[in-house]
């Protein structure tokens, strides 16, 4: 999974930017981590947007990364809970959907 962190502070996001939001002078880098992390927290969707009504009901999950300090909002598989570890599956239509380890 790629991430981007700067190069004059601590922060990292998993989207690009042209400079930094928290120390406003460094550049993002791009850095490969691992994709698999901890549910930090979660919510389960039952009245979805009508672009999501057919996979309704699902469960949106944040995700924690374990080797950065970035949190990933992801869709889960199935339910989950609060510490759970969690893996990227795959990625669809730009989102991200995870599956319990």
């Amino acid at each position: 999974m790629k991430i981007f962190k700067c190069n004059s502070c601590d922060y990292a996001s998993v989207s690009s930017k042209y400079t930094c939001p928290k120390c406003r002078s460094g550049k993002l880098e791009a850095q490969e981590v691992s994709p698999e992390g901890t549910v930090f927290s979660f919510t389960d969707i039952h009245i979805a947007p009508a672009e999501f009504a057919d996979i309704a009901p699902y469960t949106i999950a944040l995700i924690q990364l374990d080797e950065a300090d970035v949190k990933v909002t992801a869709r889960m598989d199935g339910p989950v809970q609060i510490g759970d570890k969690v893996a990227l599956d795959k990625m669809e239509d730009g989102a991200y959907l995870y599956t319990k380890l």
